[in-house]
Parts: C-alpha cells; sequence; structure tokens
C-alpha cells in the first residue's frame, strides 16, 4: 500500500488550525467566564472580601478574549494556549466564587440582611452603621438602605433639620426582612434592634 504524499498530510493537524481551534475555544470559555462574572459580582457585592475576586475573574475573562481574538487572527498556536489557559484561571476563579456562596448558601453563613428606612420633612439627617463604617447622610422626604451584616444589633438615629423640632421623623429596621422595630416622633427618633 502507498501513501501519497497529500493523505499523509490530511492525517495531521496542521499547526494553524490547531491554533485556530484553541483561540476558538478560549473564546467560548472567555465568554462564558466573563458573564458569569459579572452575574456573580452582582451577588457578591454584600460580601466585603468576594467582589475583588469577581472582577479579577473578569478582568482574566477579558484578557482571555482579547488573546484569543489575537490568537485566532494571527495562527499562533503559543498564542492559543495561552489563550486557553487564562480563559480557564478565570473560570475556574468564577467557580470558586460560585462554590463560596453556594457553601454559605448551605451553612448559613452568618449574614444578615438588614434595611433601614426613614421618613421626614424635606430633608433631615440619619445615622447608622454597617460591619465596616458608620454613615451619617441626608436624606430628603424618605430613604432607605439595605447592608448585610455578621452582628446582631442595627440601630438608625433620625433627626429633623436644626430649627424644626417639630416636624415629624420616623424609622423602621427590617431584620432579615421582617419589620422589627417602627418608631415616629418629633424632632430626632432612634430605633434600635438586638437580636442576640
Amino acid at each position: 500500500m502507498t501513501q501519497t504524499p497529500g493523505s499523509a498530510a490530511g492525517n495531521r493537524q496542521s499547526p494553524a488550525s490547531s491554533a485556530s481551534r484553541r483561540a476558538i475555544v478560549s473564546l467560548w470559555i472567555g465568554a462564558v467566564s466573563l458573564l458569569l462574572s459579572a452575574a456573580l459580582f452582582v451577588l457578591v457585592l454584600p460580601i466585603p472580601a468576594l467582589p475583588p475576586a469577581a472582577a479579577a475573574a473578569a478582568l482574566l475573562a477579558i484578557v482571555a478574549l482579547l488573546v484569543g481574538g489575537r490568537a485566532r487572527r494571527s495562527g499562533s498556536p503559543r498564542a492559543g494556549t495561552a489563550a486557553v489557559v487564562v480563559a480557564a484561571v478565570a473560570l475556574v476563579v468564577d467557580l470558586v466564587l460560585v462554590g463560596v456562596m453556594a457553601a454559605g448558601a448551605l451553612s448559613g453563613n452568618g449574614l444578615t440582611r438588614v434595611e433601614v428606612r426613614a421618613t421626614g420633612g424635606p430633608t433631615f439627617t440619619v445615622s447608622f452603621a454597617d460591619d465596616t463604617q458608620t454613615y451619617d447622610e441626608e436624606w430628603s422626604s424618605t430613604g432607605w438602605k439595605q447592608f448585610t451584616t455578621t452582628g446582631d444589633t442595627a440601630q438608625i438615629v433620625v433627626t429633623a433639620p436644626d430649627g424644626d423640632t417639630d416636624s415629624t421623623v420616623s424609622c423602621q429596621i427590617r431584620w432579615n426582612d421582617e419589620l422589627v422595630v417602627e418608631q415616629s416622633g418629633t424632632g430626632s427618633v432612634t430605633c434600635r434592634y438586638d437580636a442576640g
């Protein structure tokens, strides 16, 4: 049996087609990773340690898309391999974040959803704190903030503007979507909840 040069070449992959295939794989993995990173970023935002990891995964996915596009145009096997590696790392970071979120959801991660609400005159000031910082803000008419906490207390102080001590102000605290405290008064009012 004789083998012609054309048939021998047909059995082997050319480096250009292998690089193109790697580039296409990296583009798909990078695109999936970028979409997953975007979705995860919104979900991990309340957990202070996780948004940087989601942002890093998104950045890696963008790099994978750029390198994959370049590899596809150039046909370079090294660029295709590099693109697949970067895309795979981005996808692994996303999958780790999914695992962390799932473990937290299944284990009751100790985070409590808190929502503070306030109403008052045309403008009023509120003071409240989450696990990372204290807020002193001016709200108009009505306002609310949501945050998560690992603690077991929440407090909000609502104060009418200076010189308007007859103005009615009110506050509410919702703890894991349940209304636990509601107060109303003139001048200034404080809502405090202790779950412990």
